[in-house]
Parts: C-alpha cells; structure tokens; sequence
C-alpha cells in the first residue's frame, strides 16, 4: 500500500467544515498543512495526517450519528479520478467491487477493506481496527456512504434494502441513522464491518460499461499503483512509485537512489536485471501523470506536455501515443 496520496479527501472536508461550525484552520491544526496545501497537486498526504484532520474536526463539532453520511455524500463517483471512472466503467457490480478492492491505494478510503465469499452472498470488508476509536464510526459513516453513492450512480433503480450491514457498532441510534439515511439495514455488535451482497445481485450489469473506456482505466491504474506481473517487491516498482511521489522535485537517478537507500551503481545493476532503466520509468511515470491530467483535470494537451516536463508538446505526443498506442488529443476528447 502507497503510503501517501494527494489531499483531495482532506480538501472535501475542510471545505464541508465551516457548515459545521469549524474552520480549516481548526481541522489542520498539528498535521503540518496549511489550507494553501490542499490546493497544490504536488502536495502528498499520510492516512495518519487524515485521520489527524477528522479527529480535529470531530473534537471541534457535534459528533452525531450520522455525520459521517452526510459529509460521505460529498465523495460523489467523479471526485475519485481514474479509480471511480474504472469502477463505473465494470461490467457488472461483482467487477466493479473487484476493481475497486484491487485498485484501492487510487482511492481517498481509509480503512483497508476487501472481498470475501458466504453462502448465497459476497461480503465487502471493511477493516477499522487499525483507527483511533474517536473517528471509527464516522469513517464507518462515511465508507459506507461512498459505497451507496457508487452503487446508486452505477444502478439508480437498485433498492439498497436487498443489502444488509454488519457492524461492529454497540450504538443504535448510528444504525438507526445509516439505516434512515442509506437505506441499508444494520446488524450491530457483529464482530466484523462489512457490506453483504446477495449473489443475484452481484452480477447485475452496470448500464455504462464500455470495453474501450474501461481498459484504459484498468492500463492507467496499473501503471499508476505498479501493478505489474512481477513480484510486488521488485526494484522497478520501487523506483517507479518513488519518482510518482517526488515527481514535484524533478526526480534524478542520484535522488531515487538515495530514497531507496542504495547506491546509484547498484540501483542500475538491478533494474538492468529486471529488464528496465530508469530513464525507461521516469518517462512511463511521466506519461502516467499526464493520462491521469488528461483523463480527470481538464487541461489541454500542451499544459499537460509542459506540467510533465516536456519542452515541446510535440515530444510529449509522440511519446504519450507510443506508450498508449492512441494520441492525448483522442484521449482528452473522449474524456
């Protein structure tokens, strides 16, 4: 798992924050960011510095039940990027929970959760232990919630009254209010948190499954998380997921090298064993982010040429379309 991800999720909340009474600043307070940070998209962020940020706000707010749905409503299907647009673009709802689960890093989620076969049902897991008891039921909450806002963007019609939660909750009045709020029926005082989801209906067809759209989504998201054939320990993966994150500071052989605590000598021997270079990866990640750009931000071909580190948007094109097999003119218009 990445350690760090951009500061979308904290962005949604700080801006969500005023409605209740705290400011930005209050949610901030000891994580080492100010507000002008969740603007920067060089700016990387822990799991522990969001945690740290919901604990703020909950401390300087009315914790209720259900205050994790209402702020979870703001984490709609389209502020997740790639990750969101592969899972829209699944065939089926058992294909996108599967994408969604493989490719989870991609995502702003914090508890780590995972797919697990029962008699006539699938569960989709979701694994809190590992969060401060202050925040775990708002996380909770909020998971919760984003699994509904999927699900009734994927399939509108769908009743969510088919699928039932188990929760590690001792409260009622928090399953009462995800049960009013969601439309999901909860169990308390079960020893896991998970989603349960009849068989029939984890094969129901998602109404806007496209081939074409969906394997560049699953190719972007490979690239981006290194999920490659190879052993996930492999030195082309490190290196690749260390220039992702450092890109911002013009990653060199010298300063990868380093953050991997290996020599330059010996960082080359390795890749050459496995078959790769590092200019080969830095460019790889390069293209990567400017999929990504194209794909979610909107920008025009040269801004992201230039935002890549290409001089001349002509050499970004013809390295993007050799390395994706189509032209970021074509990507961006179908985006």
């Amino acid at each position: 798992m990445s350690l760090k991800r951009p500061a979308g999720s904290i962005r949604i909340l700080c801006e969500a924050a005023p409605n209740y009474g705290v400011s930005s600043e209050q949610c901030l307070q000891g994580t080492g960011l100010v507000t002008f940070d969740l603007y920067n998209n060089d700016t990387q962020v822990t799991i522990a510095q969001e945690v740290a940020v919901i604990g703020n706000f909950l401390k300087h707010t009315t914790n209720r039940p259900g205050l994790g749905v209402e702020i979870g409503r703001l984490y709609r299907p389209e502020v997740f990027g790639i990750w969101g647009y592969a899972i829209v673009s699944s065939p089926s709802l058992r294909a996108g929970l599967k994408t969604a689960v493989d490719f989870a890093n991609l995502s702003f989620l914090i508890a780590q959760f995972k797919l697990e076969r029962a008699e006539n049902s699938t569960l989709l897991i979701y694994d809190t232990d590992g969060l401060p008891p202050s925040v775990k039921t708002f996380v909770l909450e909020r998971h919760l919630t984003v699994f509904t806002n999927f699900t009734s963007e994927v399939l509108p019609k769908l009743s969510l009254a088919q699928m039932t939660v188990e929760s590690t909750l001792n409260a009622p009045e928090n399953a009462a209010a995800i049960q009013k709020l969601l439309g999901l029926k909860v169990i308390v005082n079960s020893d896991r948190n998970a989603i349960v989801v009849p068989d029939h209906l984890m094969d129901t067809p998602l109404p806007r499954h496209d081939p074409a759209t969906m394997e560049q989504c699953l190719q972007q998201c490979r690239s981006l998380l290194n999920l490659t054939e190879t052993a996930p320990n492999d030195m082309r993966s490190k290196v690749r997921e260390a220039i992702l994150l450092n890109m911002n500071n013009e990653p060199t052989i010298a300063s990868i090298s380093a953050k991997l605590g290996v020599s330059e000598r010996t960082l080359r021997r390795r890749l050459s064993a496995e078959g790769a270079s590092f200019r080969q990866i830095f460019i790889e990640a390069r293209l990567a982010i400017g999929h990504e750009l194209l794909s979610t931000a909107g920008l025009d071909v040269t801004t992201v040429a230039w935002r890549t580190g290409y001089s001349e948007s002509s050499s970004f094109v013809r390295a993007f379309t050799k390395q994706y097999g189509y032209s970021p003119g074509s990507l961006k218009q179908s985006a």
